[in-house]
């Protein structure tokens, strides 16, 4: 195996459990450092033959001993987890941790990398300080349990969490292990978990019963400030956690370099936007770390930025390096502001005369033609159809490029017939064909404007200034384009609309606008003083191919007569494990009709099916989610015969 000895099926004792682990040996003369990924994704399936499997090996290759293990409560592991993110999911990485340190085929150092759960693991088991870990590497990772269900505006994160991953999580919970022969605990761990289940509440429901501000959250956020080790924080335009990222690392007082690219929620040298030489940079961290190499890991700038050219297609930009991410508050004279004025946009002292006063019915079918789907490669989409379905504002066909680096913002005076209305906002780059992109975006519910901590209900008809924060992004805006603001009440399906019926009022005039703020500056040509190298991907050492393959697609319909948006996601993959095959069968389906936000609903189902020395083991979760009515059910059957079958309702 090219330098590299794999062991299945380890066991790692953590407090009172077992967790169940793979191990990567490096043949090196002599102990070597190790690296732990510490997830709730079982080690025996797609972490160890599929998506991570060529990073393990290459990291293994470069000289680590590299452990892949369960969480308690999930996979191989035994235990339950009765809710999710707390700060035991710290703790027992930690404990991991020391124990990797004080195994005679390590050096006592230690470092943690994963993504999305992976990432949350790695900062706070950091968090923990526990003594033999060196340098961690969290890739498109939140830090607030609060985020892994609703936004910073404090809405439901739809699709990505109350659709896919909720499901796919529900499917894993009674999941049987892939390897079963090999792992007599696995299988009894498998069973007690069956036994659980039926009396603890379905994540979803946790989620939906508990808004941002409950004291569900309250241990679930991950002191951050309190890590102390080096941190090499990775995340993407297109992922959902862009912000967290920027939140995180502003709050680490240790040695942090930040990477962010054009992805989604992928690993970077996996994507399909600019792959760069990421397992190097990785390798890079941890040589500098944990073998005290000087790999010049340092010497990069503090965030190494992707800035999108072309209208913000996924293959055109620019690598470039800032000593700060820019903010309103830090950018100075290097911002720019554009007022709402009766003729679109235009900058704030050249709006003079005239007043906008725009009602909006609420419209929730705003938004398939803007979000990136989660988990299904498609093209940026065109955003016509969502800005026909919005108030907008253009400014005229730009003289000169405009970039916009940083976090920007969108301030609206406006009046509401509801207290809590849905307020969302597009920034939009329209080419001179007239086709518009996302470039960035963002959304409030009305009781959660101040911040998620409370709610504090709007008053109707009661004049009120929304502030309201945009995703990070460096993005140019190209000589000819327009610079598009799009105003409606949705972002359907990626976020939940609130559901009452009616309209807002939106206001703007010269000695009190609405205005769209970002860092950035106007630009004589595009070109760039701090552009950086990136290096395309190390193909040198991948062992052996991925195991697993797979397709997704992406499908949005409009039902014009009833006035209904309609999305659906489907995917397949199927990895081929020496002792066996694994498929997963994915289907998810959204709608709302225009006229009434409360319609919002989903139908989701998930397959697992393992076969395996055992036979055919099929897991199927579904779960039916609207504001009136959900339902969760999982059945799990061994060739063909009834083995588990529950039914949730709320």
């Amino acid at each position: 195996m090219d330098g590299i000895r794999r062991h299945e099926n380890v066991r790692i004792p953590v407090g009172d459990d077992t967790v169940a682990a793979t191990r990567y040996e490096p043949l090196t003369d002599g102990p070597s450092p190790a690296l732990l990924t510490y997830v709730p994704y079982p080690h025996q399936d797609s972490i160890t033959y599929g998506a991570y499997d060529p990073l393990n090996r290459y990291l293994a290759a470069s000289g680590y001993e590299v452990v892949v293990a369960d969480m308690v409560g999930t996979g191989g592991s035994t235990g339950f987890v009765d809710e999710p993110f707390t700060r035991r999911e710290g703790a027992e990485p930690a404990e991991l941790v020391e124990w990797l340190a004080d195994r005679p085929w390590t050096t006592g150092k230690v470092g943690m990398f994963g993504k999305s759960y992976g990432g949350i693991t790695a900062l706070d088991a950091a968090a923990k300080r526990p003594d033999g870990l060196d340098a961690i590497v969290p890739i498109h990772t939140p830090f607030e349990g609060m985020r892994n269900a609703y936004t910073y505006g404090g809405l439901f994160e739809f699709l990505t969490i109350g659709m896919d991953w909720l499901t796919l999580m529900q499917a894993l919970d009674a999941k049987p292990p892939s390897n079963p022969e090999a792992d007599p605990a696995a299988m009894t761990a498998w069973r007690d978990r069956l036994d659980r289940l039926p009396d603890r509440d379905p994540w979803l429901f946790q989620f939906l019963d508990n808004d941002p501000h409950e004291a569900y959250w309250d241990d679930k956020v991950i002191p951050v400030e309190r890590i102390d080790v080096p941190v090499l924080a990775v995340d993407g335009w297109r992922d959902p956690y862009i912000e967290d990222t920027v939140r995180y690392v502003d709050r680490i007082d240790a040695p942090t370099r930040v990477l962010f690219g054009p992805w989604r929620h992928r690993m970077p040298h996996r994507g399909r936007e600019s792959a760069v030489d990421f397992r190097r940079q990785v390798r890079s961290w941890f040589d500098r770390f944990l073998k005290d190499e000087e790999t010049g890991a340092l010497d990069a700038p503090a965030f190494r930025v992707w800035t999108e050219l072309d209208g913000g297609g996924t293959t055109a930009g620019e690598w470039r390096g800032l000593d700060r991410w820019p903010t309103l508050a830090t950018a100075g004279d290097d911002a720019l502001a554009f007022a709402l004025t009766p003729d679109g946009l235009a900058p704030p002292a050249e709006y003079d005369a005239g007043a906008v006063e725009e009602s909006y019915e609420f419209d929730p079918t705003v938004g398939p033609a803007s979000i990136d789907p989660y988990g299904a490669t498609v093209a940026p989409p065109v955003t016509n159809d969502d800005d026909a379905r919005s108030l907008t504002f253009d400014s005229p066909p730009l003289e000169t490029a405009v970039e916009l680096t940083g976090t920007g913002a969108v301030s609206l005076p406006l009046e509401s017939t509801v207290a809590d209305p849905t307020v969302a906002v597009r920034i939009v780059d329209v080419a001179p064909d007239g086709r518009g992109r996302l470039v960035t975006h963002g959304a409030v519910r009305g009781v959660y404007r101040g911040g998620t901590d409370e709610r504090t209900p709007m008053t109707p008809g009661e004049a009120t200034e929304l502030s309201i924060p945009l995703a990070p992004k460096s993005h140019v805006f190209e000589a000819g384009h327009r610079i598009r603001v799009g105003v409606g009440s949705s972002l359907f399906p990626a976020v939940l609309p609130t559901p009452e019926r009616g309209s807002f009022t939106l206001r703007s005039r010269p000695d009190d606008p609405a205005v769209l703020e970002f860092p950035g500056r106007r630009l004589d040509r595009v070109a760039f003083d701090d552009a950086v190298p990136m290096a395309p991907p190390d193909d040198r050492l991948s062992p052996s191919p991925e195991r697993a393959s797979g397709s997704a697609s992406w499908v949005t319909a409009r039902e014009h007569a009833a006035g209904e948006a309609r999305v659906e996601k489907s995917d397949e993959l199927r990895v081929n494990l020496p002792h066996g095959t694994l498929t997963r069968e994915g289907n998810f389906e959204a709608s709302v009709r225009r006229d009434d936000p409360g319609s919002a609903s989903a139908r989701n189902e998930l397959t697992l099916t393992v076969e395996n020395a055992l036979g055919v083991f099929e897991v199927r979760a579904t779960s039916r989610i609207s504001r009136s009515f959900c339902r969760v059910r999982t059945a799990v059957t061994h060739d063909g015969d009834p083995v588990f079958e529950q039914t949730w309702t709320r």
